[in-house]
């Protein structure tokens, strides 16, 4: 495990809500830089910069990079114009908050608004910083989190150009979507998943193929506007993903992103109950989905179709992830650092040392580059950063 390459990642507040200081950052990573072999620090996305410039100096010092973290199509609303996506039936997607300063109200992709709203939020607010790469988080359309509204959008004008362009017929998207949902309950009936396969799904309706592929395409298409710009500047690009079983609805194709970035951050987090975390959002997917079956509940059948044999709502099931980190491993270029927790949240993010374990040694072996130690260096108590030194330590001479 000690040849692993090892990222941090440190949540300094929302953008109007600085949370922290450089001497409590300092500490956390004094922690750790003597013990373990750390390449890369994510830092963001707080407007302090005389903070990331001390940061920047103390840690070129030490050979680590520094990665600005940086919302793309979601919080950007704080500081510019950007617009939100729009629900099939006009309606405006409800947002989820986790925290102060992480509102999970998302923007549309298709925008052009949007795309030129971030660059200048980075060229206004951090680019005098120096980072040596930008880590971009929320590329994706809302998931099941934001209800069943954030899975069937964007239906703004743009997005309907896009899918026309692409062969769709809306109105006929349109009319199925209201076939299938139930507005008293906001519950998807009779979707008739088929099957999972390496990142994709099958349907009976080959529609909701050509409604997800073309979310994916979209994403993919803003994204390398997004890769080119910041490479321009000589900068390089991570990227924070869904697990693949969940990415296929937000519109993340890794096939396609891979081309979009350095390093891919797929979010493993087995216990996580928020946003991106396994559990809370494949619990939110079975509760939108109603297979129509007597003979199976909601849940028994997608974890079926998924082929997890295993299923525990606390911790999702091990053998599943390296299934998937396998096969991203296998399609993607040398660029996989999936993201596992070691901070602890009450009721959010119960991660104790016996879980890093657990994580680390059943994911190491599946051909990984390296680990970002997410979300939040900050958050994680002694117990954890101990066991990380345990698990990555560097070797006595």
């Amino acid at each position: 495990m000690r040849n692993k390459e090892l990222i941090l990642q440190i949540f300094t507040g929302g953008f109007k809500n600085n949370i922290t200081d450089y001497e409590k950052i300092i500490e956390k990573i004094n922690m750790l830089i003597d013990k373990i072999n750390i390449n890369k620090i994510i830092i963001g996305w707080s407007m302090d910069l005389d903070m990331y410039v001390k940061l920047k100096e103390f840690l070129h010092e030490k050979n680590i990079e520094i990665f600005l973290w940086l919302p793309v199509f979601s919080e950007i609303g704080e500081l510019k114009s950007a617009k939100t996506v729009v629900s099939w039936d006009n309606n405006q997607v409800k947002s989820y908050s986790l925290q102060e300063g992480e509102n999970f109200e998302f923007y549309c992709p298709s925008s052009y608004e949007n795309i030129e709203s971030l660059k200048k939020v980075y060229e206004e607010n951090f680019e005098e910083v120096g980072f040596d790469g930008v880590f971009l988080d929320k590329i994706r359309y809302p998931s099941f989190s934001n209800g069943i509204e954030g899975i069937f959008s964007c239906f703004c004008e743009k997005c309907i150009e896009e899918y026309e362009a692409m062969g769709i017929d809306v109105e006929e998207m349109k009319k199925e979507i209201n076939n299938f949902i139930n507005i008293n309950n906001k519950e998807i009936s009779n979707f008739n998943i088929e099957s999972y396969e390496m990142g994709k799904y099958k349907f009976t309706n080959s529609l909701w193929e050509e409604f997800f592929n073309a979310k994916n395409e979209i994403i993919f298409n803003s994204l390398e506007d997004i890769y080119i710009y910041f490479k321009n500047k000589n900068l390089k690009v991570g990227i924070d993903v869904f697990a693949p079983f969940l990415s296929y609805f937000v519109g993340q194709d890794m096939n396609k992103l891979q081309n979009t970035a350095d390093f891919i951050k797929p979010m493993m987090y087995r216990i996580t109950k928020a946003p991106a975390g396994l559990p809370f959002e494949f619990e939110k997917l079975v509760k939108a989905i109603n297979f129509g079956n007597s003979t199976y509940t909601n849940e028994e059948r997608m974890l079926e179709i998924l082929g997890v044999h295993q299923y525990n709502q606390e911790k999702f099931d091990l053998e599943f992830i390296k299934r998937e980190i396998q096969y991203m491993s296998n399609n993607l270029h040398d660029c996989i650092y999936p993201g596992i927790e070691i901070n602890r949240k009450d009721k959010i993010a119960e991660t104790y040392p016996d879980y890093i374990k657990e994580n680390v040694t059943g994911i190491e072996g599946e051909n990984v580059k390296g680990f970002v130690l997410s979300w939040d260096l900050l958050s994680a108590p002694e117990d954890n950063i101990e066991e990380v030194i345990n698990l990555f330590g560097r070797r006595e001479e």
